[in-house]
């Protein structure tokens, strides 16, 4: 099934249909990538998946806007039911909340590897920081939901800058 836009649609028409669906794509990839998962039980109750690879390159392919929207989706999607997160919402919701904003500061710099370490730290921080309000614990949080990633978050920030480097839409 292919979706075309009629020849006579306007610009506004074609910018409309291309911003859902280039919504709809970031969506469907995250839903993707948290199924490339790997469980680091017993060092974090989150599974190491390719959603910040996503998170981190999103904005930079769709822009902002779009990626926001895309990821907004998803975290709305998942919140509701949908069986697309790689894990349950209480322990990981403050990493969700930061994919929402990575798009946005990631894009704010004109270096893009400054960019994806910037929105790889926004991450950390409000997944750390949840993670600490959710077990009561700063140091659970640091052990468990950062340190585990590191190497894997390190090597999909290389890719993702990468990859921004080549096909970034400014």
């Amino acid at each position: 099934m292919t979706l075309s836009i009629p020849v006579w649609a306007d610009a506004h028409e074609r910018s409309v249909v291309s911003a859902v669906m280039e919504s709809i794509a970031v969506a469907g990839a995250m839903a993707l990538a948290a199924r490339v998962q790997f469980s680091l039980m017993p060092f974090s109750p989150a599974p190491l998946t390719l959603q910040t690879f996503v998170v981190l390159l999103a904005g930079y392919m769709v822009g902002p806007r779009r990626a926001s929207a895309g990821l907004m989706a998803f975290a709305v999607l998942g919140a509701f039911g949908a069986p697309i997160l790689a894990a349950p919402l209480g322990v990981t919701l403050g990493y969700l909340a930061a994919f929402l904003a990575v798009p946005w500061v990631a894009t704010r710099f004109r270096n893009t590897v400054v960019g994806v370490a910037a929105g790889t730290l926004l991450i950390y921080v409000l997944g750390a920081a949840w993670m600490a309000l959710y077990t009561h614990s700063l140091q659970t949080a640091i052990v468990a939901g950062v340190l585990p990633f590191l190497p894997g978050d390190a090597l999909k920030a290389a890719a993702a800058a990468k990859l921004a480097e080549r096909y970034r839409r400014d």
